[in-house]
């Protein structure tokens, strides 16, 4: 979520010049949540984090970030409105890093390396164990609220049209009214989600065997989809 502030407006204006939205196929914008924020605010947003990744969402409260973060709980309104406002920065903060990394390190990936380098990206994701703790820890929150079910909803369908590019796979608007297309990359979300779980659960568990299983799966799905595309296509 990006937060204005007022006194700040215009270096906050300067610094989203500077980092500018990042965008899936369905040109839905996902910006860096921290970037454009200026220090006091992005302060607010990390004590945030981390005091849902320790202590639960239950323990994030106005005086607790202000605690941690050492600054007034007055800016917590004054940048992101109330506390709701703070929620939702989280959750794309939380979010957006992982994803966006995986963006960068799934370019120029040859066509036979992509259905592996896919698996690699999901397990990788899987034990960002702290990314995950706090977006479980905040979706109970979430299921009750419509604007934060909205937003996540959004960044699903960002991400289902991602993980086509990534895969070579035909994309763009309308790839995911394809049921075939959209099956897919709705079971890549459910694998990660569902493992990600499993090891919040046991941190011990090997996820190497499910993701060697999955991955023989979805090389034989993706091979029998219509527009995949081949390593001769692209040799």
């Amino acid at each position: 979520m990006r937060a204005g502030a007022k006194g700040d407006g215009k270096a906050a204006a300067r610094s989203a010049e500077r980092h500018q939205p990042r965008r899936g196929r369905l040109q839905f914008a996902f910006e860096d949540p921290l970037s454009a924020l200026p220090e006091t605010a992005q302060k607010l947003l990390v004590a945030a984090k981390d005091i849902i990744a320790g202590e639960g969402f239950g323990a994030l409260t106005l005086n607790s970030v202000s605690t941690v973060s050492g600054e007034n709980k007055a800016m917590i309104s004054y940048y992101f409105g109330n506390k709701a406002g703070l929620v939702a920065a989280v959750l794309d903060s939380v979010i957006h890093d992982e994803y966006i990394a995986s963006q960068d390190r799934m370019k120029d990936v040859r066509p036979q390396d992509r259905c592996q380098k896919l698996i690699d990206e999901m397990h990788r994701m899987d034990t960002a164990s702290e990314e995950f703790r706090v977006f479980f820890e905040l979706l109970p929150h979430v299921l009750r609220d419509e604007t934060l079910r909205g937003r996540i909803a959004r960044l699903y369908q960002w991400y289902w049209s991602l993980k086509l590019e990534w895969l070579g796979l035909p994309g763009g608007e309308g790839a995911l009214d394809d049921p075939d297309l959209l099956g897919l990359t709705q079971l890549l979300s459910a694998v990660i989600d569902g493992l990600a779980v499993q090891l919040a659960i046991d941190p011990g568990l090997d996820l190497a065997n499910p993701y060697r299983v999955f991955q023989e799966m979805l090389t034989a799905t993706i091979a029998r989809l219509p527009g995949a595309t081949t390593r001769d296509d692209e040799a």
